[in-house]
């Protein structure tokens, strides 16, 4: 007797494997929604807020970030802050183009473990600079 594909059982077991599949995308996503959409958006951006060390080029650096009127600001401790631009897409991405630099710098938050905003990267020039946020 020769060996016979059923397609019909193959198609039931594919079915399967893809509403398997479907819900645990959507139990993923319930659980991962929170961290990244918040009820309140400048809820977020006091998150966000305080001081990040960097390590620029050798040279320790504090960057402070901070929330007002629902808008991002921050930049080195001593000197003028900036806006950072929201990137549409990611709440936790950002663009600034200081005027001193003409550079534009891309800022990703990240949260630990525990879901906390904890970091920070910045990226300009090809370089990424990591900072880490000061526990106070």
């Amino acid at each position: 007797m020769k060996n016979r594909i059923h397609f019909g059982g193959f198609a039931r077991a594919a079915a399967v494997v893809i509403l398997v599949s479907a819900f645990a995308a959507a139990a993923w996503a319930q659980q991962a929604a929170p961290q990244d959409t918040p009820a309140d958006p400048k809820k977020l951006l006091q998150e966000i807020a305080g001081d990040y060390n960097f390590d620029f080029q050798g040279q320790p650096m504090t960057i402070n970030f901070f929330e007002k009127d629902g808008k991002l600001y921050g930049g080195p401790v001593g000197e003028t802050p900036e806006e950072m631009l929201p990137v549409e897409g990611s709440l936790l991405k950002f663009t600034v183009t200081p005027a001193a630099a003409g550079q534009t710098y891309e800022l990703e938050f990240a949260r630990n473990d525990k879901k906390v905003i904890d970091r920070c990267v910045i990226k300009v020039m090809g370089m990424e600079i990591l900072g880490t946020k000061t526990i106070k």
